[in-house]
């Protein structure tokens, strides 16, 4: 039947929230941390300091925390913020929120059982959309995040680790995407798989040096997917689910990916696809090792909330048999903004949506959700649940512990405490223990931890069992421990801050081109820079691409190997196939020097660098590059811009010296490259 909760679940009634739940993590006390963007809901959106609270699940009541405050007791916002749960329990969050695109250098932890926040030292830079995640070790590795730099947003390219008491820098690496979704493997390495097309390694020993996995680098066949989740469902082992925006269409796509990094050669490969295209959803390991989705948008937009775009269904893949289910759907749009964490009880919490802004409004107060629901999987209503009777409160990786339980089950999980926030969770983490039933009680298990702290970061976790009907117990909060080796030493001469530009090649000499991207992502290109930057690269033709776009005029500069004009014919769909429509390709711009030739009202420009006399018009609305981005249009053109070709029509009638550097924007005209004339310069 359509409507039976043991093949489709069950939603639980919406329930409101203090806040929009837009950073959500679960607690070792099983209650849930969460906070929202703003204390005032009808103040500024760019207002300092936040109001996080505590709910919790067994009774549904909500709780304020104290405000978190640097050390000096300025307030901050923890907005844009990215965190991870610490080998003690606590929650490290490191940036946050001045204004969209510029980040605070903050951190902070949360102690759930003091219910205290503590300032811990400042980050290199601000960071508005990193990430963090927990080291085999027990060190935090933060990585991206933007900032304000005079009129630019760049991203910051130095990833930091906190040891407990001071931040390392590792060595940098330019073209970071925010958020980016980065997971610890086996072999001690950091997997960072997107939203970027090429997976990158980092190892985050000694001076932390970046790598391409064994062999060449491998991209997803789906390239940049900005705002889907990618999820670690056994170690070492990635799924990456939809997101980005397809070229033609811009909408998300339903494709997935899968990737095993423990083997020799990985490589990405295609996974079944999703019912529904999805952008800005959610994806929750569950205590089966099934990976439930939910949320997101469908449509065109960023944040598509037309009737009809919004995905309310749920729907689960199981990683065994590679299979999709549709479960039940939700009562709210879930979308940007939103998130989803596994509980201790087996169900999931899903709320949040809203407090954005696009272009110079903010959404629609209506669009803002401040509060949320719970799914029981269909897995709750299979048969009675066991019991965990005994267990222990901290297991050490590789030992052997006992559990017992009310009746004989089927298998035991460990799933990682989860820590959510923009379709980003690189806390939680799955594993199905190897375990022996006791022949004289099947009630008494012997249960091998994960074998290693590379295998299973330490800090807090949820223990189940499960029956052979796959029904699973009401989680048992545990602590696993620590026993990775103290990181390596940095190599010597490793500097403290590496410098952005150490060990690159010195620029080429070939044309400068200004390329004009419109980011999909609506920060702009400053913030929303690495997707970019990663498709500059691959474009034929180009040797350089500079490490940070003009955030002003939503521009980027690359540089050819050669003299002369870019591949216009070529470029469109090199871009887009590795970027899809993540960005949008205005058009490209260049300075050239040359002489004035042709007819006195045609003029041309002639020019070694050129196979051929390059046509130069007047420039028209629409045909430059520079863009507005609080507009969401072009910039308008200048007086002196509208004039530039008259005026280089008669420096051409007037005979006088025909050596001129022109710019202006180039488009091709029947198979044939001209310019757009927007400035120059010359003899009179």
């Amino acid at each position: 039947m359509p409507d039976d909760p043991a093949h489709h679940g069950r939603w639980d009634p919406v329930v409101g929230l203090p806040d929009v739940p837009i950073h959500v993590a679960v607690l070792p006390t099983g209650q849930v941390l969460a906070w929202g963007r703003r204390r005032d809901p009808h103040g500024s959106l760019d207002q300092q300091g936040c109001a996080p609270f505590l709910w919790d699940p067994a009774t549904g009541a909500t709780m304020p925390t104290d405000e978190p405050r640097r050390a000096d007791g300025t307030p901050v916002n923890l907005f844009c913020a990215g965190h991870a749960v610490l080998a003690d329990g606590r929650l490290l969050v490191a940036g946050g929120h001045v204004a969209d695109g510029d980040g605070l250098a903050q951190a902070c932890v949360y102690d759930a059982d003091q219910g205290t926040w503590t300032p811990l030292p400042d980050v290199r830079s601000g960071r508005w959309y990193p990430s963090a995640l927990t080291l085999a070790d027990g060190r935090v590795l933060v990585i991206s995040g933007s900032h304000q730099d005079g009129p630019d947003q760049p991203v910051e390219p130095v990833p930091e680790i906190w040891d407990g008491a001071t931040w390392s820098p590792t060595r940098d690496f330019v073209g970071l995407p925010l958020y980016p979704r980065v997971h610890q493997l086996p072999d001690g390495r950091v997997a960072m798989v997107g939203p970027n097309p090429e997976t990158k390694l980092l190892d985050p020993a000694g001076a932390g040096d970046w790598t391409p996995p064994p062999g060449p680098a491998i991209p997803r066949a789906q390239g940049e997917r900005q705002y889907g989740p990618a999820v670690m469902y056994e170690p070492g082992k990635v799924v990456y689910l939809g997101g980005g925006n397809d070229a033609g269409d811009h909408r998300p796509t339903d494709r997935c990916e899968t990737i095993d990094l423990t083997v020799p050669d990985p490589v990405w490969t295609p996974a079944a696809p999703m019912a529904f295209r999805r952008r800005q959803h959610n994806a929750t390991l569950l205590p089966d090792g099934t990976v439930l989705v939910t949320g997101g948008t469908s449509g065109p937009d960023f944040n598509d909330l037309t009737p009809g775009s919004p995905v309310h269904a749920a729907e689960l893949w199981d990683p065994a048999t590679d299979t999709w289910t549709t479960l039940a759907a939700e009562s709210v749009d879930r979308c940007y903004h939103a998130t989803a964490v596994l509980l201790p009880d087996g169900t999931v919490l899903s709320g949040g949506g809203g407090e954005f802004v696009v272009g110079a409004a903010p959404n629609a107060p209506a669009d803002t959700h401040r509060d949320a629901q719970v799914l029981h999987p269909p897995y709750l209503f299979r048969g009675p649940r066991p019991t965990i009777t005994a267990a222990p409160a901290v297991i050490t990786p590789g030992e052997t512990f006992t559990v017992t339980t009310d009746e004989p089950v089927a298998a035991v999980t460990l799933v990682r405490l989860s820590s959510v926030t923009h379709t980003l969770n690189t806390d939680q983490r799955f594993l199905r223990l190897a375990t022996t039933s006791d022949a004289a009680d099947p009630r008494t298990l012997a249960v091998t931890a994960p074998p290693s702290s590379t295998d299973w970061p330490p800090g807090p976790a949820m223990l189940f069992v499960l029956t052979d009907d796959g029904v699973p117990s009401v989680a048992h909060l545990l602590r696993v421990a620590v026993t990775a080796p103290p990181p390596a030493p940095a190599a010597p001469g490793v500097p403290a801050a590496p410098e952005r530009t150490a060990g690159r090649p010195a620029r080429p000499s070939g044309t400068v081109v200004t390329v004009g991207l419109t980011a999909q992502c609506p920060y702009g290109l400053g913030p929303c820079w690495g997707g970019a930057y990663s498709a500059l690269q691959h474009l034929a033709g180009v040797a350089h691409v500079e490490p940070v776009p003009d955030h002003t005029d939503q521009t980027a500069q690359v540089v050819l190997a050669h003299r002369g004009l870019p591949d216009l014919a070529g470029w469109p769909d090199q871009l887009a196939r590795w970027a899809n429509a993540s960005y949008v390709l205005r058009g490209v711009e260049v300075t050239l020097a040359g002489d004035l030739g042709g007819d006195p009202g045609d003029p041309h420009l002639v020019s070694p660098d050129l196979a051929a006399p390059l046509r130069l018009l007047r420039i028209a609305p629409g045909h430059h590059v520079l863009w507005d981005l609080r507009r969401r249009r072009r910039r308008s053109l200048t007086a002196d811009e509208r004039d530039a070709h008259r005026r280089l029509v008669a420096l051409r009638a007037s005979g006088a010296g025909a050596a001129v550097r022109v710019t202006g924007p180039l488009r091709l005209v029947r198979g044939r490259a001209v310019m757009a004339v927007r400035a120059f310069s010359g003899q009179r």
